[in-house]
């Protein structure tokens, strides 16, 4: 991508690049191992409790605060995508551990990835391609301790494996630059409402395109959810005009 010039290269201290590489590199190890060490109703749980951790972080760190307005909309949409998708809760001491680390680190990554973008002035592929090898780096030295490296070594690649691969791949740079992108253009916690309503879109696609039978539960929390989604976007849609209308 850089060689097609869709980008210019942006240069930055590693000081400055560390905290969301260092970020970004423990959301995604430790929400992994959080989905390995629990029941899937519990990480799904976890994962809407990145809200209220991100608005604390934001409020202790950053002196940064939402209207109650929109803190109400956000009842909403936690309440309804976790109707939807929370069932089992299975708990265990070290899924416990291994999901507070997890909703942290995202929490931190999201809100390092908004505020160095901005105070770095680079856009989200410049941001991407600073980080990248740091992230890599990151992932190559914990495999071996998180992850059964024998499965990995003895795996065989053929052809259709090596094609899953790449497509994964693929998919994957589209998800980071999407994600850098969001974060860097709107805030951590439109962000996570994004991150809501894609639960909501794969629920609705599995009935649509899979033939996933329909669950009223899952209907009723799919509602509920999008009436707060609706409720969020116009009270911020609002709230961004507010400055422009004349006094």
């Amino acid at each position: 991508m850089l060689g097609l010039g869709m980008f210019k290269v942006k240069t930055a201290a590693i000081k400055d690049i560390l905290p969301v590489a260092v970020g970004s590199l423990l959301s995604v190890a430790f929400m992994n191992l959080n989905l390995s060490y629990n029941s899937v109703g519990f990480y799904q749980l976890s994962k809407l409790a990145c809200i209220p951790v991100t608005l604390l972080v934001q409020k202790l760190a950053y002196n940064q605060s939402v209207s109650k307005t929109v803190q109400l909309t956000l009842v909403p949409i936690t309440f309804g995508v976790g109707f939807a998708t929370v069932y089992d809760i299975d708990l265990n001491f070290i899924g416990i551990v291994f999901a507070g680390c997890a909703v942290v680190a995202t929490a931190m990554a999201q809100i390092f990835t908004n505020t160095y973008q901005k105070s770095l002035d680079c856009n989200a592929f410049q941001l991407l391609h600073l980080t990248s090898p740091y992230i890599t780096i990151g992932m190559l030295l914990m495999c071996p301790f998180f992850d059964d490296t024998s499965k990995l070594l003895s795996f065989q690649y053929t052809p259709h494996g090596i094609l899953r691969i790449l497509t994964s791949c693929f998919f994957a740079l589209g998800v980071n630059i999407s994600n850098y992108l969001v974060l860097g253009r709107t805030s951590p916690l439109t962000y996570q409402v994004l991150g809501h309503m894609k639960t909501v879109l794969i629920l609705i696609l599995g009935f649509l395109m899979f033939n996933k039978p329909i669950d009223l539960r899952n209907v009723t929390g799919i509602v509920i959810a999008m009436v707060g989604v609706v409720a969020y976007t116009e009270v911020r849609r609002r709230q961004t005009a507010a400055p422009s209308l004349p006094k």
